[in-house]
């Protein structure tokens, strides 16, 4: 990835592998973002009804690629804005249209040393 715009690319890729061949209306996922690591959910929405459960059947490297993304525009935010991000949403919908926000607040109890957080 070079730019913002391959990062999105990537996470509107990571979406469409959640997806599969599954009906949509609309699908997403969710980063938490370290120092060092990023975890991530997904779901989609069909039917009004929100799912959350399998994908990947078909590309298990796309999770790599979302995580990846995320830690780039994290990267990217803090070099051209001066702002870190904490974490992202992603919502994807079928015309290619998106939504992207970002949290700007550490999670509470996170221990950047260890990449822990304390509850």
């Amino acid at each position: 990835m070079n730019t913002a715009e391959d990062a999105y690319k990537k996470l509107a890729s990571y979406v469409l592998a959640y997806v599969g061949d599954r009906s949509w209306e609309s699908a997403g996922c969710k980063f938490l973002i370290y120092s060092k690591m990023a975890s991530g959910s997904q779901w989609l929405v069909s039917g009004g009804m929100r799912d959350e459960i399998g994908g990947f059947e078909g590309s298990e490297d796309a999770l790599w690629v979302g995580l990846d993304a995320a830690l780039f525009i994290r990267d990217d935010l803090l070099s051209t804005t001066g702002q870190r991000i904490w974490g992202l949403m992603f919502t994807l919908y079928p015309d290619g249209k998106f939504n992207i926000d970002y949290d700007y607040k550490i999670p509470d109890g996170y221990e950047e040393t260890n990449e822990t957080i304390e509850v």
